[in-house]
C-alpha cells in the first residue's frame, strides 16, 4: 500500500519529509486546505492516507490520543437542509472513517476558544460539547478519501480545550504517541 499522511501544520509534528517512512504531506489549516492536500495525494497516486495532529476537546483529557470513528461537520444552510448536513447530498451529516471506534470528531472552520463563547452559534457549541473532539480537517479528508474510495484512518491528540497556552508542547507529546502506536 502506497501511504501518505497528512498534517495540518509543521509545528504539529516538527519534522520535515517523513514519518516511519512515510511521506507527509503539510495540507494548512482548514477544511479547504484539506480538501486540497487530499485531492493532491489521491493525484500522486497514494492509496491510503492516514490523518494526524491536534484537536481541541470538552470531553477527553488533554493528552489523550485517539482513533477517529466518525466525523461530523460544521455546515448550516438552514433552512435548505438540516445543521451539518450539505443541501442536495443525502447522507452528508457524518462519514464513518471506523467502525469500531467510538471517538467522534466535529470538523469546523473556527478555532475554539472558549473566551469568545458568545460568537459562536448554539448548533455549534451543542456539536462541540457532544463530540469527543473537535479539528479543523477531518471531515474534509474524509470526504475525498470516501469519494475516490482511498483508504483513510485518522489519529488526533487532544491539545486544548479551548484555552490554547501549552499547545505546542502538547503537540510534542501527541506525535510521540502517535509514532509508537503506528511502529
Amino acid at each position: 500500500m502506497n501511504r501518505v499522511f497528512i498534517v495540518a501544520v509543521p509545528d504539529e509534528v516538527e519534522i520535515q519529509g517523513k514519518i516511519l517512512e512515510s511521506p507527509v504531506i503539510f495540507s494548512g489549516v482548514g477544511k479547504i486546505n484539506a480538501a486540497m492536500a487530499t485531492w493532491n495525494a489521491f493525484s500522486q497516486g497514494y492509496n491510503e492516507i492516514i490523518n494526524i495532529g491536534s484537536c481541541g476537546s470538552l470531553n477527553t483529557p488533554v493528552g489523550t490520543l485517539v482513533k477517529v470513528g466518525q466525523v461530523f461537520q460544521d455546515i448550516d444552510a438552514t433552512p435548505l437542509s438540516e445543521y451539518g448536513e450539505t443541501p442536495f447530498e443525502p447522507n452528508s451529516k457524518q462519514i464513518v472513517v471506523d467502525a469500531i471506534s467510538p471517538v467522534t470528531c466535529f470538523t469546523t472552520d473556527y478555532f475554539y476558544d472558549q473566551n469568545q463563547h458568545s460568537k459562536y452559534s448554539q448548533s455549534y457549541l451543542d456539536m462541540i460539547e457532544k463530540c469527543s473532539i473537535f479539528d479543523m480537517e477531518c471531515f474534509a479528508i474524509a470526504k475525498v478519501c470516501k469519494r475516490f474510495n482511498i483508504k483513510f484512518s485518522a489519529y488526533k491528540w487532544v491539545s486544548d480545550s479551548g484555552e490554547h497556552s501549552d499547545w505546542k508542547e502538547n503537540c510534542k507529546i501527541g506525535f510521540e504517541q502517535v509514532k509508537e502506536l503506528l511502529k
